[in-house]
């Protein structure tokens, strides 16, 4: 069960890293375009 939950947490947590980074690109090329 521990791993399991470990997982899910590495799973979330690699989720955010990559939306996160997603916003930062965005809002880059943004500010470059705009």
């Amino acid at each position: 069960m521990s791993g399991r939950r470990a997982r899910l947490v590495w799973f979330v947590g690699l989720w955010c890293a990559g939306v996160a980074t997603l916003a930062v690109i965005a809002f880059a090329i943004r500010a470059v375009i705009f």
